[in-house]
This record gives structure tokens, sequence and C-alpha cells, in this order.
């Protein structure tokens, strides 16, 4: 976590140095990211950074604490949902929103398949941070339930359990194979990838 001068922080500062630091792991990942090249990026003193973070894997789960926020923010919630076909198409909503978000700037596309590279040398504390996705899955699920449209033969935990590690997986593989698509894959792949996760999880 950081440390509360970061917090105390106007917005624009904190921005500009998570937008270095994220920019540096995209680029390099987490071990060959140069500490010493974020802080000259941030426009901040070396000084002054160590009072922000205890030091680089601190700075690195911020990073990704904020990107991971962010998407959750952009994707939004289910809303008011009735049957099967309405908590599938809200589904495909917010994933909808998620894509327009990277497709209006592909810079940030690129930061955040970077990012998503990196995971596989995150320090181990990083998956303290991806598993605040596990109830807000949860969430979704039982609701998905409850409209009948998600299996109800499995523990919501084990579900909620394969859904991320396949959305994971994704991920990863997108991140690492996304500039060898061709446009025309890359625009039904949203499509295709909601009918991955459809198979999963219903009745």
């Amino acid at each position: 976590m950081p440390r509360p001068r970061f917090e105390r922080l106007d917005a624009p500062r904190r921005a500009r140095i998570l937008d270095a630091a994220a920019a540096e792991f995209a680029e390099h990942g987490f071990a060959r990211a140069s500490y010493n090249q974020i802080i000259q990026a941030a426009g901040v003193s070396k000084g002054a950074m160590y009072y922000y973070f205890d030091d680089k894997a601190d700075l690195y789960l911020t990073v990704i604490r904020r990107t991971f926020g962010d998407l959750l923010e952009v994707m939004g919630t289910l809303g008011a949902v009735d049957d099967a076909p309405g908590f599938w198409a809200a589904c495909d909503a917010m994933m909808g929103r998620v894509m327009a978000y990277f497709a209006a700037e592909p810079r940030r596309a690129e930061r955040a398949r970077g990012l998503v590279r990196s995971l596989a040398e995150a320090p181990p504390q990083v998956r303290e941070v991806l598993a605040l996705a596990q109830e807000p899955t949860r969430a979704l699920l039982r609701a998905g339930q409850a409209a009948g449209a998600v299996r109800a033969d499995l523990p919501v935990d084990l579900l909620a359990a394969m859904v991320l590690g396949l959305g994971e997986a994704m991920d990863t593989w997108l991140a690492t194979h996304w500039d060898a698509l061709p446009p025309e894959q890359r625009g039904a792949i949203e499509g295709q990838l909601m009918g991955v996760f459809l198979r999963l999880c219903a009745p």
C-alpha cells in the first residue's frame, strides 16, 4: 500500500507518478523496470519517492490496483435483470464497455496488455490485488443464478474461481498475441470470449 504522503498528494501528481510507473512496467515487466527511470519520468526526487512507496514492488502493486479499479469502474454494474437473456445481454454490455474503453485510446490498451504480461513475474503479493475480483464475480454469478442464467450445481466460490482463471488465461493470451491478430479477428473476439463464459456458466 502507498504511504500516507502519497495519498495526500493532489490527484494530478498521483496520476503522473502512477502513469510513469505503468508505462515502465508495461514496457519492461516488473523485474527489468527501472525505478530510477520511473522517478525521472514522474518528475520527482528519489528521496520523495521513498516517502510515497516502500519499494518498487509497492509501487507496482499500486499500479495494478489502480488499473483494476479503473476497469471495474468502466465495466459498471449489471443492473436489473429478470431472465437469462437479459443477464447475458447485460454481461455482454459490460464487456463491450471495457472493449470500447481500450479502443478509444490505443496507448491505454497497449499499456494494459503490457501490465498483463508483467503479471508472470510479479511479486507474490499481486495475488492479493487480483483477489479483489472474487467478490464482484461471486455477486455477478449469484445474480445470474437468480435470473436462471447461471448453473447452480457448483459452489459459487468454485465457479467464481473457474471464471477468474479462465479470464486470466484469456487476458494473458490476448496480451501476448493481440498484435498478430488480423483486424477482423480482433473485432469478432469479444463475442467469442463471451460465448466461452456462457458455455462454462450456463445451466
